[in-house]
C-alpha cells in the first residue's frame, strides 16, 4: 500500500483535495493555537546566559503563579550574542522584548537613544529607594550621573572581587616559607600569609606561590582584549593608585595622569605572576584556571562565584575556597585609596513596546523591587541591592561570599556610561593591552587614551 505522503507527491484530484483540506485544517488549528498563546499576558525579558538569569526565570514562575502573567527570560551568551540582541533591538526600534537587563555601561545609550522608558516619576511613587544602596541607584539606574533621572531599577548587583585557596594560605609549611620569602625580599614590615590589605601585598603573595609551586599561577584575572575584560581587570588598580577616567558630570577626561601611568606599570608587573596565558584571559578562562587547581588566587565578578562553591562545578576546591574584596594602595600623598570595579545590570523597560505592555512591565518591576521579593531573589542566587536584605543574617549565611557585598557597595565605581562608551572602551582595551600584553610604553599609551577620549567627548558635545 502506498504511504499517504507518497500519494500526495504523486498527485491525484482526490489526494490533492484531501491535502488542501488537511492544510486548511492545520492552518486553522495553528491560528487557534496562536490565539491561545497570545491570550496569556507575557513579559519577555532579555538577559545574558548565566546563573542569575536562571534564578530570574525561577522567580518569574512564582510571579506567574501569583498574577497569571507569564514571564519569559530569553538568555543570550556573553560572547557577543547578548550585546548583539540588545543593540539590534535599539537599532531597529523593535518590540521583541518588554524588559532589557543591559550592562551598566549601556545605560546612556539606552536613555539618550530613546530606547529605555524614563522611570524617574514612577520610581518616586512605586519604589522605596531608601531601602536601596545609593551606589546601585547611581550606577545601574541614573543618567546622566548626578541628574536624579532614572531609566532602570537595580537588578543584578555585581562587583569584581577575589577568591583564594584557603588550604594553601592556611598550610603551616607555606606560612613559614612565605615568612622566609619576605625576609629574603627584605620586605618590611612583614605580614602574614592571609587575604591582602594592599595591592603590594597581593603582588608579593602571587610571586611567592608562582615560585613555590611548579605550574602554579600566583593569580589569574580578566585581561582579555575582548569587549571590556582587560579594562575591568585594571580598574581597581587604576582607582586605588589615584587614577581616574574623568569627571562624569562635566565629561572632562583625566585618564592621562601620572597616577594612571604608575597604576598601569604596576598592573603589568602584577601579571608576571599569572599563568602562561594569563595576560589574555577572559572571565570564563579565569574560572577554569582556578577550578583546575592551577591558580592560588583569582579575580572575577561575583556573579560567577556560585561556580566556585558548587561541588558539581568545582569538585576539588569548592570547600577550600575563600573570598576577599579588592585591596587598596597607600599613595605618596599618604592617602589610602581602595575601589572595586562595578558589574551588574539594571532592569529597564523597552520604550518601543505598547503602553499596555509598559504598564505590565512596570508592575513586574514594582514586585521585583519589594524587599520580600528581593529576599527570595537573593535566596535563589541573585545579588540584591536591598540594604535590609544585605544586612540580614539569612543573606549573609546563604553563601560564603555574601558578607563581602555590604563592604563592596562602598567601593564600587564604574566606567563611562555615555552613548559613546564603546568608542571610549575600545581605546582603553587597545592601549592597556598594548602595554600589559605587548610591552608598549605605559606613558605613551596613557597619553594616547587621553587624546582619543578627549576627541570622542568633544565630538559628542558638538553634536548635541
Amino acid at each position: 500500500m502506498d504511504r499517504p505522503e507518497f500519494l500526495l507527491i504523486r498527485g491525484s484530484s482526490r489526494s490533492n483535495a484531501a491535502a488542501c483540506l488537511a492544510m486548511a485544517l492545520f492552518a486553522l488549528l495553528a491560528l487557534i493555537g496562536c490565539g491561545r498563546r497570545d491570550s496569556v499576558p507575557t513579559i519577555r525579558i532579555l538577559w545574558a546566559e548565566w546563573h542569575p538569569s536562571d534564578a530570574l526565570a525561577e522567580l518569574g514562575r512564582e510571579y506567574q503563579a501569583k498574577t497569571g502573567v507569564r514571564v519569559q527570560v530569553i538568555q543570550k551568551s556573553w560572547d557577543g550574542a547578548f550585546g548583539d540582541a540588545v543593540f539590534a533591538e535599539f537599532r531597529n526600534r523593535d518590540d521583541h522584548y518588554d524588559i532589557i537587563i543591559g550592562d551598566s555601561q549601556w545605560l546612556g545609550l539606552g536613555a539618550v537613544g530613546g530606547h529605555y522608558v524614563e522611570l524617574t516619576d514612577w520610581i518616586k511613587e512605586n519604589i522605596v529607594t531608601d531601602r536601596l544602596e545609593p551606589a546601585a541607584m547611581k550606577w545601574y539606574c541614573e543618567y546622566p550621573k548626578g541628574s536624579a533621572r532614572y531609566y532602570a531599577v537595580p537588578c543584578e548587583a555585581d562587583v569584581m572581587a577575589w577568591i583564594y585557596r584557603k588550604d594553601l594560605f592556611q598550610d603551616p609549611a607555606h606560612k613559614s616559607a612565605f615568612a622566609a620569602f619576605l625576609a629574603k625580599e627584605k620586605v618590611t614590615p612583614a605580614f602574614p600569609l592571609a587575604p591582602p590589605a594592599t595591592w603590594e601585598q597581593l603582588r608579593l603573595i602571587a610571586r611567592y606561590f608562582k615560585q613555590a609551586i611548579p605550574g602554579m599561577a600566583g593569580l589569574v584575572m580578566p585581561t582579555s582584549r575582548n569587549y571590556d575584560m582587560a579594562t575591568m581587570g585594571f580598574e581597581p588598580v587604576l582607582w586605588s593608585f589615584g587614577g581616574d577616567f574623568g569627571d562624569y558630570a562635566t565629561e572632562k577626561v583625566t585618564i592621562g595622569s601620572p597616577a594612571t601611568v604608575e597604576a598601569l606599570k604596576f598592573y603589568t608587573d602584577l601579571l608576571s605572576s599569572s599563568s602562561a596565558g594569563g595576560r589574555n584571559m577572559g572571565y570564563g578562562e579565569v574560572a577554569a584556571e582556578y577550578i583546575s587547581g592551577r591558580a592560588a588566587m583569582a579575580c572575577n565578578f561575583m556573579a560567577f562565584f556560585p561556580t566556585f562553591t558548587n561541588p558539581g562545578e568545582n569538585p576539588d576546591y569548592y570547600d577550600k575556597t575563600g573570598f576577599f574584596n579588592s585591596p587598596g594602595h597607600q599613595g605618596a600623598d599618604g592617602t589610602f585609596r581602595r575601589a572595586a570595579a562595578l558589574g551588574g545590570q539594571g532592569m529597564s523597560i523597552n520604550a518601543h513596546i505598547s503602553p499596555e505592555r509598559q504598564a505590565r512591565a512596570k508592575e513586574f518591576l514594582k514586585w521585583f523591587s519589594q524587599s520580600a521579593t528581593q529576599a527570595d531573589w537573593a535566596a535563589k542566587g541573585g545579588f540584591t541591592s536591598d540594604k535590609t536584605v544585605l544586612a540580614g543574617e539569612t543573606f549573609r549565611k546563604a553563601a560564603p561570599y555574601n558578607p563581602l557585598f555590604e563592604e563592596a557597595f562602598q567601593l564600587m565605581r564604574d566606567f563611562w556610561s555615555v552613548p559613546e562608551y564603546d568608542d571610549l572602551l575600545k581605546t582603553c582595551q587597545r592601549e592597556f593591552c598594548a602595554v600589559s600584553q605587548d610591552g608598549a610604553d605605559a606613558e605613551t599609551a596613557v597619553k594616547q587614551v587621553q587624546a582619543e577620549q578627549e576627541a570622542i567627548l568633544a565630538k559628542r558635545r558638538r553634536d548635541r
